[in-house]
């Protein structure tokens, strides 16, 4: 470029005489076959950082200084990148097949879907015709109900061709088909159209669809096949079942050369910490990209699953235990842009070609993807993740620091590649330049050392999941001290947070310098449903449980050094299963059967072609796979009965524990007589249930409660990991509360049966108790506590004639109690004269009518 649109010299070089050295930016424009869907640079700024300009929103920044010269202020090029378009036609979504085809009673099909599988709109292209196809676009989204129950999508775009025929001649006209006088149809184009295939799951595997996605497309373009489209569909909803964790890995053979597997976008440490900041504090949200499949990855990281983690973790989020309860939208269509307008938080991400048409909202964080940059509107004080708590913000911004550095080490040679290849299941890149003996080296190192790679890379995002893990872990330690049991009958604002939690209580705990952060912390929604779950039974209290173990472990001077996520690999050869492809039918004479099914577009599907399922109730029920790795370090409830489900590290932790009691003599009866309080109240149930007076079986239960108590029996679990100071004469134990889970089985137990049978009073007494003991109610115990007391009816507080005679009687006993000091001082008197016994006896005949 020789001249500026102002006929200037375009030279970049700070000298302006004529004998000066000259610089100037050049371009390439892409080939008319290769231009079509390839991104573009549309706009080209110059910045000079001295002057302290900035890099324009959606703009890339390159860090090159291009004043080659000794003098004058270094200058910098900015650009802006589009995709390039054809000459399309634009038409709204719709439905064209689905499988199953009527909606099933748990799982109704949203109406919503087609918009979302194609957020620009459906497609009528006029491409040269000679130009290459576009690979499909993977791109995922995220539906949620109005009960907040999630639905996620996994789609694939594709062209396909179509046929002129189908479009007026206005339509041909504006698509360069036909000429604009004579009408004369114009043969060096091709018309093309874009549909999408989707599937819908509770479960976000987002990896395995997108490989299924793929391995239908492949199948429908290629043949013809022996087995028809569908028979592949339906062998993949109904035989591949759900990872479990004794089988965690699924190995889906979709055809003999296709394999699948079901195993359970980097924004840098500085924004990713920031981000954090932002959603703690509710902040709207704009995520945008030029890709479509990163927008929900990076969504779901932070209000629903994961930085880089595994899908079915909840622990993985980055907010973990907080749970974000606002709009959520993590691929928006355009014309679904108005929800940007909200006066209320949200988390939206929308195609980064928003902002072709519309300016950046205001009081909208916004946040590019593909320049990992964040822009703030300057009316507003900016967020910056130096406002997090000092000391444990610079550990998490720190940890984050070395476990970015240590993935870009290990990314090699992955970091710097542009093109894909598929190698045992997975995607991986190749580098975009490089020699032949280079390129085949490369290849030998993927095939022989991908493994290892990815293992190292599964745990570096364990440990970034277990270093936002620790910050939360810090950021509400101690919280549960401050939860407020209901000891008295339930009125109206029983539930409100502030009944249930001392806010004030808890920010005077803090730091002053804190104090601000926890005061927008404790406005939010997501802070005051974390209360009332940790107030009440719910769904999540394995998760919430696992948190509290988490908040004790980090409860010691150095909580950078403790370990809250077992960094273990479960996905050995011999926890796999391994589910063949559908079997292709064969002739009566044993040969294969003729290959007849071949597809000249995608096809809609027949119903008749499907297989049903052989037993409905194989299919597993939406609750029966742990959302967290929870269940496998904590106890379930099910019923008035607690059922714990031991991993075999704690079976072997029990038996270390039994065999260090047994070296003990004192304390091994005591172990044992703890076993068999635990034995007597697991079975408490089934006595209630059998007497006839359950209310006097209850208070038999709390009296053997306080006889436990009194004896000092160790109780199951009662030790913990680590902890201060051992209190004397009791080896093992520790000064602090037991906070455990199986200590307090035999309190739970009673107090569901208090809420059971309606006796809310009794239950009170129970938590009095336990306090005493100093045994701190957890998540469990605690919402059970609070459902008896909640949901019972309590006695009348209405004073009937029966309570004031109990009342009477009660003043009555009270005067008599008082004449006693008098009738012992006259006793031990001595014997006086006889008016001293006269005015005594006339005492004692004035006091008697009392």
């Amino acid at each position: 470029m020789e001249t500026t649109p102002y006929s200037r010299s375009a030279s970049l070089s700070s000298g302006g005489a004529p004998t000066a050295h000259r610089v100037f930016l050049m371009y390439r424009r892409a080939l008319d076959s290769q231009g079509l869907h390839t991104l573009g640079v549309t706009d080209i700024a110059l910045l000079m950082p001295s002057k302290g300009e900035v890099a324009p929103h959606t703009f890339c920044r390159v860090d090159k200084n291009l004043n080659t010269g000794m003098w004058g202020p270094a200058l910098h090029v900015c650009y802006k990148r589009a995709v390039a378009k054809a000459n399309a036609l634009v038409f709204e979504a719709s439905l064209i097949s689905r499988y199953p085809e009527e909606d099933l009673e748990t799982f109704p099909l949203p109406e919503s879907v087609p918009v979302f599988c194609l957020p620009m709109g459906v497609t009528v292209e006029s491409w040269p015709l000679n130009s290459k196809y576009q690979l499909p676009v993977f791109s995922t989204f995220v539906l949620t109900s109005a009960s907040g129950d999630k639905v996620y999508g996994a789609a694939i775009q594709f062209y396909e061709s179509f046929s002129r025929d189908l479009l007026s001649e206005r339509q041909n006209v504006r698509l360069g088909l036909l000429s604009v006088v004579d009408r004369r149809p114009i043969t060096s184009r091709s018309l093309h159209t874009k549909k999408s295939i989707c599937v819908l799951s509770h479960w976000p595997f987002f990896t395995v669809f997108q490989k299924f996605l793929t391995f239908i497309y492949r199948y429908s373009i290629s043949g013809p096949h022996v087995l028809p489209l569908e028979k592949h569909i339906s062998s993949f909803m109904h035989n591949v079942p759900f990872p479990s964790p004794q089988r965690p890995r699924i190995l889906v053979q979709l055809s003999p050369y296709d394999n699948l597997l079901l195993c359970q976008p980097n924004l840098g440490p500085e924004n990713s910490c920031t981000l954090l900041l932002a959603v703690l504090t509710e902040h709207k949200l704009l995520l945008h990209s030029l890709r479509p499949d990163v927008l929900t990855s990076v969504s779901e990281a932070l209000v629903s699953v994961r930085l880089h983690p595994p899908p079915e973790t909840e622990p993985g989020r980055m907010t973990f235990p907080l749970r974000w309860i606002c709009p959520y939208i993590p691929l928006c269509p355009l014309q679904m842009a108005d929800v940007l307008l909200a006066p209320m938080p949200f988390i939206v991400g929308v195609h980064s070609s928003y902002f072709d048409l519309y300016d950046p909202p205001p009081e909208v964080v916004c946040v590019d993807l593909d320049t990992n940059t964040i822009f703030q509107s300057e009316d507003k004080k900016l967020l910056s993740w130096r406002l997090l708590p000092r000391k444990h913000g610079k550990t998490l911004f720190s940890t984050l620091t070395n476990l970015h550095q240590t993935l870009e080490k290990s990314e090699w040679p992955l970091s710097a590649s542009r093109e894909r290849l598929e190698v045992r299941g997975h995607t991986v890149l190749l580098p975009a330049v490089c020699s032949p003996g280079q390129e085949e080296a490369t290849l030998e190192f993927l095939l022989t050392d991908y493994d290892q790679i990815y293992r190292r890379q599964k745990q570096l995002e364990l440990e970034i999941q277990e270093a936002f893990l620790r910050f939360m872990s810090c950021l509400l330690r101690g919280y549960r001290a401050f939860l407020l049991p209901i000891t008295q009958a339930p009125s109206d604002t029983t539930t409100d947070c502030s009944s249930l939690f001392n806010l004030q209580g808890f920010l005077k705990s803090r730091d002053r310098s804190q104090q601000k952060l926890y005061a927008q912390l404790s406005r939010t929604q997501m802070f005051t449903q974390f209360i009332e779950e940790c107030s009440f039974v719910s769904d999540r209290h394995a998760c919430l449980e696992f948190f509290d173990e988490c908040v004790q472990k980090v409860d010691v001077e150095k909580p950078e050094e403790v370990r809250l996520i077992d960094l273990d690999e479960n996905g050995g050869g011999e926890h796999t299963v391994f589910i063949m492809p559908p079997e292709e039918p064969q002739e009566a004479d044993g040969t294969e059967c003729p290959a007849h099914y071949s597809y000249e577009t995608f096809p809609r599907l027949t119903a008749e072609l499907f297989d049903r399922p052989q037993d409905p109730l194989r299919a597993p029920a939406r609750g029966s796979a742990p959302s967290s790795p929870a269940p496998r370090r904590t106890k379930q409830v099910a019923g008035p009965v607690l059922t714990r489900f031991c991993s075999v590290k704690e079976i072997k932790v029990a038996q270390k524990r039994a065999q260090k009691y047994s070296a003990v003599p004192d304390m091994w009866s005591k172990c044992l007589l703890g076993h068999c309080y635990g034995l007597w109240f697991i079975y408490l149930p089934t006595f209630v249930r059998a007497e006839g007076s359950k209310v006097r079986a209850l208070h038999s239960a709390h009296d053997v409660l306080r006889h436990m108590e009194t004896r000092k029996v160790v109780l199951p679990d009662e030790v913990r990991p680590a902890g201060p100071a051992r209190r004397p004469g009791r080896p093992g134990l520790t000064a602090s509360n037991r906070n455990c889970c199986v200590c307090q089985v035999c309190y739970r137990i009673l107090m569901q049966l208090c809420g059971q049978y309606g006796q809310p009073v009794l239950a009170v007494r129970v938590l009095l108790e336990m306090k005493k003991a100093g045994i701190t109610p957890n998540t469990i115990t605690y919402g059970y506590y609070n459902k008896a007391v909640l949901e019972c009816k309590w006695p009348s507080t209405n004073q009937g004639g029966r309570l004031r005679w109990a009342k009477l009687r009660n003043v009555l006993l009270a005067v008599a109690q008082f004449r006693q000091p008098i009738k012992r001082q006259w006793k031990s008197g001595s014997v006086g004269s006889r008016g001293q016994m006269s005015r005594s006896s006339s005492c004692r005949i004035n006091a008697s009518p009392l």
